[in-house]
């Protein structure tokens, strides 16, 4: 039996459609293969990402009184005038918004990486990518750890001040996955967005509006009421974001973390991987002509 198809005929069964087939699953196979391999290579250079990551914040302080620290002040400040408002006039104890609020922003600070940073990473590192055989990897790794490097930065800030508040509590013991979930998040989104915005240009300078967004619809500086149902009940239950923030922030304050901010985080981690799976392991190649 055949079937016409765009002028050609196509036998069922044919040995040419099934070569085709194979040859389309060898492709992906060995896309998937070689973004693995980039991928390890890119961890074996962790000695070189890691030094680079804290010279560049470094450098940037050099020959100041409280060096990297200064990082430390936006979030303080940020953090201390959100709880005044949102907090004390609302009726709220200092002592209890301070580090809901604090610690939200620190968070926030860390995950939001995936729209901040991470799509002018290949952008701004085109020079080397063109010049360099550096696995694409390597790049995120080193965004990721800047990330991580600033946001110790500001953890050290945040205990000093929850401490001289007197409402300093020992953190939860889930931190430590919590964020080990939210730097793998990092990741694999942060690789999908930097790749995203060195095709489409436009998303460089889009992503930080999204995430002025995200950052005024997730509960960050505002707590979230359990009263809340229908649509807007989404802004908790189906954002992602909530989730890589909560556990997070949760152990900070010496709570574990909600079920539910359990399984949106590891939504976002599976969805990224696959993410990253697909479009890092079929258009990797295409990096350098994009940037």
């Amino acid at each position: 039996m055949k079937r016409r198809w765009s002028n050609r005929s196509v036998v069922e069964g044919d040995p040419v459609s099934r070569i085709d087939c194979l040859l389309l699953r060898t492709n992906v196979s060995t896309g998937f293969a070689k973004a693995l391999n980039d991928l390890k290579r890119g961890y074996s250079l962790h000695n070189v990402w890691i030094y680079q990551a804290y010279h560049e914040i470094s450098a940037k302080y050099k020959h100041t009184v409280l060096g990297s620290f200064w990082i430390a002040g936006g979030m303080v400040t940020t953090s201390l005038a959100l709880a005044l408002v949102f907090g004390v006039l609302q009726g709220q104890n200092l002592k209890t918004a301070l580090p809901f609020v604090m610690g939200g922003i620190l968070a926030y600070g860390l995950v939001g990486f995936m729209f901040t940073d991470a799509p002018e990473i290949f952008m701004g590192a085109g020079g080397t990518i063109k010049n360099h055989a550096y696995p694409f990897t390597y790049f995120i790794f080193e965004g990721v750890t800047k990330s991580f490097l600033i946001f110790l930065h500001n953890l050290i800030v945040y205990f000093i001040a929850v401490a001289l508040m007197g409402a300093f509590v020992v953190p939860n013991w889930t931190l430590l996955p919590g964020l080990a979930i939210g730097l793998a998040t990092m990741f694999f989104w942060g690789t999908f967005f930097a790749m995203m915005a060195s095709r489409f240009r436009d998303l460089r300078f889009m992503m930080p509006y999204i995430s002025q967004i995200l950052f005024f619809t997730t509960p960050i500086f505002w707590r979230p009421d359990a009263s809340l149902k229908g649509a807007k009940a989404l802004v908790i239950n189906a954002n992602p974001i909530y989730g890589l923030v909560e556990i997070i922030r949760s152990p900070l304050l010496g709570q574990s973390p909600p079920k539910i901010c359990w399984v949106l985080s590891l939504a976002a981690l599976g969805t990224g991987v696959i993410a990253w799976a697909i479009v890092f392991g079929a258009f990797r190649r295409r990096i350098p002509f994009w940037v």
